[in-house]
């Protein structure tokens, strides 16, 4: 009875955490009506195993992006492989430019489908595992602009704390990161875009619409393509209204 209990009060810490964002041992004592003492140990186990952090400036508790994990595995295979696979390979026969599913998974995004080697316009073979940073990467915007606030500080806070590199600069940069989010909220989509160079005509750019199911990112729709095969103008004109009518459909089955 007594681990019933610990978890039951550990679940409870994490709901409460859930909506007051971070609290200090004394905050969730009152909350969870439990003595200091009792409550620093549920924080710290929490901590212990990753499910919290707790801050150096004020000594209060957070959820990490761990906390996300409870729920990654209830019916992701479902959704992938009956509704949104299907779908993405049939796009990509109709854009021939690869097409992939990107998904969150703690602090980065993982690549879960990708039709590269069915592509005979892929210049690159990823794999399906393969881990992208999430402020670099189109992806990685639409993900941020789709979920909600906590979800959103949850996971910049996480990437804050990482050594700083060019992938997780903009954690640091909160005015940049939320006009770049509100114009992805904006338009619908997210650009990666890498301006050609003669002597780097390989490089590609990527656009990457958001999956929702009841109002929940799930995941990214993505597109790579060559930087000098068109411009922005002519992505938008030739392929983001089939992009965006299978985004619907893969929404609309989702929602059935």
């Amino acid at each position: 009875m007594h681990k019933i209990r610990s978890l039951h009060r550990g679940l409870l810490a994490l709901k409460i955490l859930n909506t007051k964002r971070k609290l200090s041992v004394a905050e969730m004592a009152r909350e969870i009506d439990l003595p200091r003492t009792t409550t620093y140990r549920i924080l710290e186990n929490l901590r212990s195993i990753g499910y919290l952090y707790r801050d150096d400036q004020d000594g209060r508790y957070g959820l990490t992006i761990l906390v996300k994990n409870l729920s990654s595995g209830f019916y992701e295979s479902a959704w992938l492989s009956e509704i949104v696979k299907p779908l993405a390979i049939d796009l990509a026969k109709t854009v021939i430019w690869p097409i992939s599913i990107i998904a969150p998974r703690n602090n980065r995004m993982s690549l879960r489908f990708t039709t590269d080697y069915d592509s005979p316009l892929a210049l690159d073979y990823y794999s399906e595992g393969l881990k992208l940073p999430i402020l670099s990467t189109a992806s990685g915007h639409v993900y941020l602009a789709a979920c909600n606030e906590l979800e959103r500080e949850v996971v910049v806070s996480a990437l804050r704390r990482e050594v700083e590199d060019d992938t997780n600069v903009l954690s640091r940069q909160p005015e940049r990161l939320s006009q770049l989010l509100a114009n992805v909220r904006e338009q619908g989509y997210a650009l990666n875009i890498r301006s050609p160079r003669a002597d780097e005509p390989g490089k590609t750019n990527t656009i990457a619409l958001p999956i929702m199911r009841d109002g929940h990112f799930l995941a990214a729709l993505a597109m790579r393509y060559i930087a000098s095969a068109m411009t922005i103008s002519e992505l938008k004109e030739r392929y983001l209204p089939t992009l965006l009518e299978y985004q619907s459909q893969m929404q609309k089955e989702l929602a059935g």
